[in-house]
């Protein structure tokens, strides 16, 4: 046992003054006997034994009660369970693992989570000693230092706490108390304190605990649960463009991820889709608590270009920063496609499927090349390319294809007269399409058809009001096809599985490739109702317009690359409502690579060069943060270490912090025994009136 306040100890002393005043009333009077008291003598002598007893057991309640008051006041306390019998001016080495996520903004019955971390974070480094070494590491993404060293400066540590604030990336808490443990490990001091405070919410932990826990026996950890268990919230996780081929006038559909994180069930909450500040769709959802639910909604952007939008719950709740998804739209003015081949029927009929207006005003500008021409011009010019019925191509230009494929632009072949098969069927091969072997000639009998067409693929999105049955024309000639090495996946198949129409994936591109010809010779294509839509589908898909909005969409903390299509300069600027910050991109195969270093603010950005916008960019909360719920689960706790212990809202600061570092208080104990002592002194004082002895 020790004491907090040693000094009063000298007190103990005034348990001498009841023994001194027993000692001076102890006067000795000469005695005269009288002759006719001799028999009440023996009885008086039996009466003073007695009152002898009572003024002893006075003595002991009296100099015990005072004792009792003494030790009360000095604050004895027992060891504590890391074995330190501490004074008042020990030193210690204090972390504060402090948790400003964007869950911290969740609204708590006093204000945010956040204003409650910095009123009870203020009132801690308040309470610990003056000699105590303390740091604030920041539980951020990536735990963040303050200041960089231990300091016992006071003032400034709340300071830092209240003018923090609450940011929009997310945390973990199992990285800073990591971090606290780097820090401790550097201290000299045998007393080691982590406090931890958060809301502990679900996003705040990693998917997997560590294996071990973080900190040793050694170090008193104290978690202090933040904003109660009691909230609603339905959030938004997930907002982007589904449709994978987008042309003006053509409806879009946008999907989005609400989840209902709060205890309560959410009905029909309103969900709203807004482009570019206007309002262009609207629905309900209804959500389980705990339930997750994926919808889609439909609009016609009214114009053409880059446009930015978000996705917005209507009604408010005690979690607001998940209530908007940010998404960007790309809508294409104009493709401009090259249609390489021979100068014959098949590349003049897909040219004029593709643009049959010849209108510079058109969608698709189709752009007929020859071979060579096409060897010698920029692809990059070119938002897709379509090689139909061509002769052999020079060396290297596989290679230099699949630069155009990374660039993330597709390309559509197809055959006829004049297609080189062996010439075409080794880089074809090479990119994972079936390499064509042979062609197959239905000569005199009636001609092939399709047996399957898979109408869900983007190609065939708004093409027809009701799923028809049959589509297919007849086909005089197609390829005979090896399938090894092959990665392509059927989009139209014929009678045993025959691939009419594959398409294989190469890095950010795709390839399409129809194993016959538009040539009259070759089938009826060039005069089905399909065959327009169809060229033009494979345009827009091709061109990357259907997924280009994707890569734009960026979450808080997490940087990008983005891989630019061909432009003269190499500096950027990204444009904020803060000052601008300046990129440099590298030249790269195709185009440039942009690195995008992490945003830490939500909202919409815009990539530029000097006075001409390139791209917009928008930045999103992590879809993570949306969870929170609480998690104090014993497995979550342990995987933290230390000797634990929790405070809940209420419990005084300054008592759990001397009782932790010197043992349990015992100066109530001690004033209720004096009470005790003082209240058995008074009862036993009390003469009976019988027990009065006459003067």
């Amino acid at each position: 046992m020790t004491f907090l306040n040693s000094a009063l100890l000298a007190a103990l002393s005034l348990g001498l003054i009841p023994i001194l005043i027993h000692l001076l009333n102890r006067q000795k009077f000469k005695e005269v006997d009288f002759p006719t008291l001799r028999f009440l003598q023996e009885m008086q002598r039996q009466k003073m034994r007695r009152v002898r007893v009572r003024q002893w057991l006075l003595l002991l309640l009296r100099t015990l009660a005072i004792l009792a008051l003494v030790l009360a006041m000095a604050r004895p306390v027992l060891r504590s369970e890391a074995g330190f019998i501490g004074s008042g001016e020990a030193r210690a080495s204090v972390v504060l693992v402090l948790d400003r996520s964007v869950s911290m903004r969740t609204e708590s019955p006093g204000g945010t989570r956040f204003r409650e971390l910095q009123v009870r974070a203020q009132d801690l480094i308040q309470s610990l000693g003056s000699n105590d070494e303390i740091q604030i590491i920041w539980a951020d993404a990536v735990p963040q230092r303050f200041p960089d060293s231990p300091t016992q400066h006071k003032p400034l540590l709340r300071e830092a706490v209240e003018a923090a604030q609450a940011q929009e990336t997310g945390g973990s808490l199992t990285d800073a108390v990591a971090e606290a443990r780097l820090v401790l490990g550097q201290s000299q001091n045998l007393l080691k304190e982590v406090y931890v405070l958060s809301d502990f919410s679900e996003s705040t932990w990693p998917q997997k605990l560590p294996d071990t826990p973080l900190l040793p026996e050694d170090v008193r950890l104290y978690v202090v649960p933040l904003g109660g268990a009691e909230f609603q919230n339905v959030g938004l996780v997930n907002a982007e463009i589904t449709s994978r081929l987008i042309a003006p006038g053509r409806a879009i559909e946008l999907s989005f991820t609400a989840v209902n994180s709060g205890k309560d069930q959410a009905q029909d909450r309103i969900v709203s889709a807004y482009l570019d500040g206007k309002r262009v769709a609207q629905t309900r959802v209804s959500l389980r608590p705990g339930e997750s639910r994926t919808e889609q909604l439909r609009f016609v952007p009214e114009n053409i270009g880059d446009a930015t939008g978000y996705v917005r719950l209507e009604d408010t709740d005690a979690f607001a920063d998940d209530d908007i998804r940010r998404f960007v739209l790309r809508v294409p003015a104009r493709l401009n496609v090259a249609v390489t081949g021979a100068d014959g029927t098949a590349r003049r009929l897909a040219a004029l499927a593709l643009d049959p207006s010849g209108s510079p005003d058109s969608y698709v500008h189709a752009v007929q090349l020859g071979a060579q021409e096409f060897e010698a011009a920029d692809w990059l010019d070119f938002d897709a390319v379509f090689i139909v019925d061509a002769p052999a191509f020079s060396a290297g230009f596989d290679e230099r294809l699949r630069g155009y494929l990374q660039t993330g632009r597709g390309v559509f072949v197809t055959g006829g007269p004049n297609f080189d098969l062996r010439a075409h069927s080794i880089w074809m091969q090479a990119l994972g399409l079936p390499a064509p072997t042979g062609v197959e000639d239905a000569g005199e009998a009636a001609g092939w058809r399709w047996n399957k067409v898979d109408l869900d693929h983007p190609l065939f999105e708004g093409v027809f009001e009701e799923r028809p049955s049959d589509i297919s024309p007849e086909f005089s000639r197609v390829f005979s096809l090896a399938k090894e090495r092959s990665t392509a996946a059927n989009i139209i198949e014929g009678a045993g599985g025959k691939a009419y129409l594959c398409e294989v994936t190469q890095g950010r591109g795709r390839m399409l490739f129809l194993a016959s010809s538009p040539d009259p010779d070759w089938s009826t294509l060039f005069r089905s109702g399909v065959f327009p839509p169809l060229m033009t589908g494979s345009a827009a898909y091709l061109a990357g317009s259907g997924n280009a909005g994707l890569d734009l969409a960026q979450t808080v903390g997490l940087g990008a690359d983005l891989l630019l299509r061909k432009t003269e300069q190499l500096q950027y600027e990204l444009v904020s409502n803060e000052a601008p910050l300046k990129l440099t991109a590298t030249p790269v195969s195709g185009g440039q690579m942009l690195r995008v270093p992490p945003l830490f603010v939500t909202g919409d950005y815009r990539l530029t060069q000097g006075e001409r916008n390139v791209l917009p960019l928008v930045v999103n909360i992590p879809a993570r943060e949306s969870a929170i719920d609480v998690r104090l689960e014993d497995a979550n706790l342990e995987s933290l270490g230390g000797n634990l212990q929790r405070l809940d809202p209420g419990e005084n600061m300054l008592t759990v912090i001397r009782e932790g570092r010197y043992g349990r208080e015992l100066w109530k104990l001690f004033l209720m025994l004096a009470l005790g002592l003082l209240i058995a002194e008074m009862l036993i004082a009390r003469t009976p009136k019988q027990e009065v002895v006459p003067a």
